[in-house]
């Protein structure tokens, strides 16, 4: 009987000995992908894009086409006043083939457990959450005093294509997208793995509608679409 006990002893401390060494593991387990890759903030990371735009002045009656690249970079990263890790993000602009770089702004960036924040010329956005999931919706400019702004993801870790090239693993952000007899709105962003934005298109214009065909007569259009990225 003394025997039996203690070999019921011994089985119940191996039991508990694998219990805990299963609860020690599992707290090590590294958590599910819940979408970081989608913003990358490692100091080097950089996209090139090419941008088409077009700009319908209200007052001289004009539409002005450009086309240009933009490189931007992740060129440091520094403490904000919350003591958050932050990303200076330089963007370089290239008129033509032939001209040279020059840096024409400093944005920042912010990745967090819950968001990916941006800010653009001094408005903060959130650009994305976390974890994403599809037709997920969130207010993009909660971190500024534009007024609440509804996003959407669209078509969650799908491939898209921009200038032939597939992207496997990709986001749709839908910032708005409205019509009617007077104004067309269209932004969306799409953002690929580990690479960050890989197509943008803005699109606010006022427009007047006539018998014949509805024409624009103010606002901004223009397109982004990556070329090539690196680290």
């Amino acid at each position: 009987m003394i025997r039996m006990v203690k070999y019921l002893n011994y089985i119940f401390l191996l039991c508990i000995a694998g219990f805990c060494l299963f609860s020690c593991k599992h707290e090590t387990i590294a958590p599910n992908d819940v979408g970081y890759g989608y913003f990358p903030s490692n100091t080097g990371h950089w996209v090139l894009y090419e941008v088409d735009s077009t700009y319908y002045d209200g007052f001289t009656h004009t539409i002005n086409k450009y086309h240009f690249k933009i490189n931007e970079k992740n060129e440091s990263t520094y403490l904000d006043n919350q003591n958050r890790p932050t990303q200076r993000i330089e963007r370089y602009k290239k008129t033509t083939d032939t001209t040279d770089w020059f840096l024409k702004d400093v944005w920042a960036a912010n990745l967090t457990p819950s968001t990916a924040e941006k800010v653009e010329e001094n408005t903060r956005y959130v650009k994305l959450v976390f974890p994403i999931f599809d037709e997920q919706i969130w207010n993009g400019n909660a971190l500024n005093i534009l007024g609440a702004h509804d996003y959407k993801y669209n078509n969650v870790f799908k491939p898209y294509t921009v200038n032939g090239v597939t992207f496997d693993s990709t986001i749709t952000v839908i910032q708005d997208i409205d019509s009617n007899n007077v104004w067309v709105k269209n932004k969306v962003e799409v953002f690929a793995k580990n690479i960050g934005l890989i197509y943008k298109r803005f699109k606010d214009v006022n427009k007047f509608p006539n018998l014949q065909h509805d024409s624009i007569t103010s606002g901004i259009d223009y397109t982004y679409r990556i070329i090539t990225y690196g680290n």
